[in-house]
């Protein structure tokens, strides 16, 4: 009964990311595909889905990263602590900016296509009065 010990192990994580760095992706693109068939766009759905599979991947490398760093600096350190921060903040701002970047060339595409759509169906309209 004296026994401290961690409810949840290091390797027991370990296991649990590699699983997901593993079956993410494939799940992420078998999920994709199949929500592709409702739009008809199956490929690109798929590609999508796997997309967001490999944050599994990403999760898994991080993780990595994270303990290296901390086996080398050790936890208790401000070193470490300073050096997470750093690059954990730098890599969610990149993560921000590339994702506003992406809804910003969307909606600049569905804008352009909205005008286009308009524009022809105003010169539908006009051909359609003077018959």
């Amino acid at each position: 009964m004296d026994d401290m010990r961690e409810l949840v192990s290091i390797e027991a994580v370990e296991r649990l990311f590699v699983v997901l760095a593993i079956a993410g992706p494939i799940i992420g693109g078998l999920a994709g595909a199949v929500l592709g068939l409702r739009t008809r766009s199956v490929a690109r759905s798929a590609l999508r889905g796997f997309a967001v599979g490999m944050a599994g991947v990403a999760n898994w490398l991080l993780w990595r990263m994270y303990n290296a760093l901390t086996d080398h600096y050790g936890l208790d350190s401000v070193k470490n602590l300073l050096v997470n921060l750093v690059i954990f903040t730098g890599l969610g701002l990149a993560a921000g900016v590339a994702y506003g970047y992406m809804m910003r060339r969307r909606d600049d595409q569905g804008a352009e296509g909205q005008t286009q759509e308009a524009s022809a169906g105003g010169l539908r309209g006009k051909e359609d009065t003077d018959r």
